[in-house]
């Protein structure tokens, strides 16, 4: 009785703490995200005053430092040996065409693969298995030399359109492959044994009957992927340095600010612009995202 008594309290106490825990993580994205927000209200004064003070003049203010922003916000990079200045406008369609295609050609592929190893039975089937969930823990910083290279040699480094469909990053995800390949074991074969009764070929089982049934989980992945993509910099300051992208574009203007005469809370006020699509799609989306997953995974 003692010791299940004493196992009993060792885990309420865990459950306190890993609450604890997780309240203070949410805290901390939730402030960062209003200091981000009401920072972008401030004045130069305000800000170098206390950084970190609820802006008092708002209505002073106003959307003066988002006007400045659109203003000053550029970027210069070196396209077919010219240099070009890219603004606001330009970076936002780079964004979303890197953020729209990239999300579409990750689901695409990584939904087929994944059909084939969930549902076929052939030999090395195990093998791509074990490839998709290799694909998650295998570093890219060793190779980006090699890579760089390879790229340069092919034609593909600094072209959008061949790193869309090229790079591995953007073409297979092992973690969706793994919630894919979930979903699909999920699905009864009989579907697609019904609609071979039919006279129905391979490919118009996999397209019209079997993917259509996973539709929720593949926009419950491209909104995730998207997420990802929008924010994404790292990809455009190794392979795409001539595709400034918002994300990119914020970053650097950010190390040159003073070159502009940015204050920090001009900056802000980008950071705040570049974070609302991101923001509306996931309040638009987070039914689908939750009805589809919990905790432990993918749900049924």
């Amino acid at each position: 009785m003692m010791i299940k008594t004493k196992k009993n309290v060792f885990e309420l106490i865990f459950k306190i703490l890993l609450l604890v825990l997780m309240l203070l993580y949410c805290a901390s994205l939730v402030f960062t995200l209003i200091w981000m927000l009401y920072t972008s209200f401030k004045t130069e004064f305000e800000y170098i005053v206390d950084a970190f003070a609820v802006p008092k003049r708002i209505g002073d203010v106003g959307f003066s430092n988002y006007v400045k922003m659109f203003d000053i916000f550029q970027m210069k990079v070196v396209k077919n040996g010219e240099e070009v200045v890219y603004h606001f406008p330009s970076m936002a369609g780079y964004s979303l065409i890197w953020a729209i295609s990239t999300s579409f050609v990750n689901v695409f592929f990584t939904t087929i693969v994944a059909y084939v190893v969930a549902k076929y039975r052939f030999f090395g089937r195990e093998f791509l298995y074990a490839l998709g969930i290799f694909v998650m823990i295998t570093p890219i910083v060793g190779n980006l030399p090699s890579a760089m290279q390879v790229k340069q040699a092919l034609g593909v480094y600094n072209n959008m359109l061949l790193t869309i469909i090229t790079s591995p990053s953007t073409v297979f995800s092992g973690v969706h492959f793994m919630l894919m390949h979930a979903a699909f074991k999920h699905i009864s074969w009989n579907y697609a044994e019904a609609a071979f009764l039919d006279g129905a070929s391979d490919a118009k089982v996999m397209f019209q009957v079997m993917i259509p049934l996973v539709l929720p989980t593949c926009a419950v992945l491209y909104v995730l992927n998207f997420l990802g993509a929008w924010n994404d910099y790292s990809t455009f300051i190794i392979w795409l340095p001539s595709y400034p992208t918002l994300a990119y574009g914020m970053l650097t203007f950010q190390s040159e600010s003073s070159k502009y005469g940015a204050t920090m809370p001009v900056i802000m006020a980008g950071f705040t612009l570049v974070a609302i699509p991101n923001i509306l799609l996931y309040l638009l989306s987070q039914k689908l995202i939750m009805s589809k997953f919990s905790v432990g995974g993918l749900k049924e």
